[in-house]
């Protein structure tokens, strides 16, 4: 049983092309505000949460988490979840929080994922750069493909990179629809194999120009896959206290959950710029969550 998330319940908005500013549900569609390319860093939005599906672990994971007395049962069935940066942060939380992942490599050889976390950076995986999202959906479709036979669980996330209006993949421009697409057809071949799929929504970053399209894909992710756990990882990084870090209706990463000075994310340091990596304090607390839906979708 999942938990319910907290989530706006205005109009997601967007453009023609898929990506201008956005309010907050999960249905895409109208008109909107054009995002600031700036943001103050503390709460200042207004718009109301309301509870999506009950498959969407938000915040509400880290307290199930906490108040879970089988915590280890995790251990006993062998998750794999690939990622980038942002994911390394949440490894690094869930080791801080006592459960570290193993570390899954380049040239891993079929079935050689052991009973509980397993976790691996495309860049060392694939390896595959930032900014190649239909590449990434690739390096997972392989990689399951070798450990099909002993997975229980199978994570993906995108990284802020790569969840843009357009990306130039290969020379070739590439369309939200087209990773949509290809997204489903990945969850429908690891689900017909009688493997779990854990989805994460879109890590944000601190400068909203880049953000409403990654809005967007929480949005395809949650009316999509209604059946299946969903990490909101987005929801997560733009609440404080309770408040939504918005500019102009685009959710940005809160500065109290960003890495800084006073909290840099332990693996990539602090944030410069407009990018969006975790304080390491909160990444601990969020992975939590990300750990709770593991665990829930291995039962």
């Amino acid at each position: 049983m999942f938990l319910r998330s907290l989530v706006p319940t205005l109009a997601l908005v967007v453009t023609a092309a898929l990506g201008a500013a956005c309010s907050a549900t999960v249905e895409p569609g109208g008109t909107g505000p054009t995002p600031s390319s700036t943001a103050t860093g503390s709460p200042t939005g207004t718009t109301p949460a309301g509870p999506v599906g009950a498959n969407v672990v938000g915040a509400a994971g880290i307290a199930a988490w906490d108040a879970l007395a089988t915590k280890d049962a995790i251990k006993s069935f062998p998750s794999l979840y690939l990622h980038q940066s942002v994911g390394q942060d949440l490894e690094d939380g869930a080791e801080d929080a006592g459960f570290g992942f193993e570390y899954y490599g380049p040239g891993q050889a079929p079935g050689s994922v052991v009973n509980g976390l397993n976790g691996g950076l495309f860049t060392d995986v694939g390896p595959v750069d930032n900014g190649k999202p239909l590449a990434k959906i690739g390096i997972v479709r392989r990689e399951f493909q070798k450990q099909k036979s002993k997975l229980k669980v199978l994570v993906f996330s995108f990284g802020y990179a790569d969840v843009l209006e357009s990306v130039d993949e290969d020379g070739k421009s590439v369309t939200p629809d087209q990773v949509y697409a290809e997204y489903k057809k990945l969850v429908a071949e690891v689900k017909a194999a009688g493997v779990k799929f854990v989805h994460v929504t879109p890590p944000l970053v601190f400068d909203t120009s880049t953000n409403a399209p990654k809005m967007q894909m929480r949005a395809f992710m949650i009316d999509t896959f209604k059946d299946d756990p969903i990490f909101d990882l987005t929801d997560m990084e733009s609440m404080d206290g309770g408040k939504r870090c918005e500019q102009g209706g685009v959710w940005h990463i809160c500065q109290a959950n960003r890495s800084s000075t006073a909290c840099p994310s332990k693996s990539q340091g602090v944030d410069t710029d407009g990018q969006g990596h975790l304080c390491s304090k909160k990444a601990a607390e969020f992975s939590k969550a990300l750990l709770y839906a593991i665990h829930s979708a291995g039962k």
